[in-house]
């Protein structure tokens, strides 16, 4: 089953997660792994109806509690063994979500 693993808000150190990122590859789980720039160089787009709003978030804006700051996707066995590489991030600060793709047929 495939799972993507978000991190929210989290701060980590780069070299911890590069070796966590490499055990994950040792152990044939990772598809992919992406860490995002900070908020202040991306935008949002607003859907109101037929409206599209469009603002741009401010340079050295701190994130929101809820900011998507890294994402993996895994391919495990089931969903405990998902948690269990979510709950061995090294962290030191936020919130992972973990979830299943929709649709993944893989058993």
């Amino acid at each position: 089953m495939r799972f993507v693993l978000m991190a929210l808000a989290c701060d980590g150190e780069a070299t911890a997660l590069d070796s966590y990122e490499q055990e994950l590859v040792r152990a044939g789980v990772l598809l992919a792994a992406e860490p995002l720039e900070p908020a202040g160089t991306g935008a949002r787009i607003r859907f109101d109806g037929e409206d599209r709003i469009l603002s741009r978030i401010p340079s050295g804006a701190q994130p929101a509690d809820d900011a998507v700051t890294a994402i993996w996707t895994l391919h495990t066995a089931g969903e405990d063994e998902a948690l269990e590489w979510a709950r061995r991030l090294p962290l030191t600060r936020g919130t992972v979500e973990v979830r299943r793709v929709a649709g993944d047929a893989s058993r």
